[in-house]
Parts: C-alpha cells; structure tokens; sequence
C-alpha cells in the first residue's frame, strides 16, 4: 500500500504528457491531407506555383474532402486507415487501433497501441463500477474503492509468443 501512495504522490507531481501520434501515424495523416490539397488543385485547375495563392492550405476543406472520400469507399465495403488518438470517458488517450477501425492490417500500429486501448477500456469499466480512478501509466492503473478504502493496481502486460 505504501509504494502505490508513493508512486500516486510522485505521478500526481508531474504534469500528465498530451499522448501524440507515432511518426508513421503523422506520415500516414500528412500523406493523406497532402493527397487531397494535390487533388483540390488539379480540380480547380491550379499548377503548383499558383495552388498556395489562389487555393491556402485549409485542413477545415482537406478534411471534408476526406470524410466525404471515406463515406463512399465505406458505402462500396472498404475500410480506410485515418489515425486518431482518442480520448475514453475516464480522459486516459490512447491511439487508433485495429480492434477500432476494422482494419485487416496497420502500417501505423506499434506494439503499445493495443495496450493503451485496453487500459483505457479498463478504466472506463472500473469508473462505470464505482471506483475511483486514482493514477496510471502506460502500462498500469490504481483504482480506489472508497466504500472500502482500499487500492487496486491493474497491471497489464503482453504475453509472450
């Protein structure tokens, strides 16, 4: 009990970090936004040189561009790869994963993603069930129960193979 207060009083000093995407997710993210600027462009008949005078860069337009892209090639059965970092009820972020978006494969997704994902979801099933989340990291939360006064750490951990 005495090393989860320590470890809940120096976590509570630190400052939370803004989960960001990992780079293939940015490269995959700026791919597709480059994509849809390039495609405004030529049909707005604009050549390179006059495309960021007549036509800035307006990631509002570039962005409904891509929705609209998505809802079509969803209507016709595929799935397309859109990274997000999401945030659960309880505030804990975690990336896009494949259990999400229906992907049969990623080429953004990185070992930790999963995980982040179930620990959010813990989180959220913990919260629902009357207890207080207290701390956590990437791979651990503390819940309370108050009615009891008692601290939990859920661990989790992949297995190997």
């Amino acid at each position: 009990m005495e090393n989860m207060e320590k470890r809940m009083e120096k976590a509570g000093m630190e400052e939370a970090e803004e989960l960001e995407m990992n780079a293939r997710m940015v490269e995959r993210a700026d791919d597709i936004d480059n994509a849809a600027y390039r495609y405004l462009a030529v049909l707005l008949e604009l050549d390179e040189d006059g495309a960021e005078e007549r036509f800035p860069w307006n990631i509002e337009i570039l962005r409904k561009v891509f929705d609209s892209s998505v809802s079509i090639l969803q209507e016709y059965g595929h799935t397309v790869c859109n990274p997000y970092i999401a945030t659960s009820e309880s505030g804990r972020q975690y990336r896009c994963t494949l259990s999400e978006c229906g992907c049969e494969s990623c080429n953004c997704q990185d070992e930790l993603m999963e995980k982040e994902r179930l620990i959010s979801n813990i989180e959220d099933a913990a919260a629902m069930n009357g207890f207080k989340v207290m701390d956590g990291d990437h791979d651990c939360i503390i819940v309370r129960n108050s009615e009891m006064d008692v601290d939990f750490e859920i661990r989790v951990s992949q297995l190997a193979g």
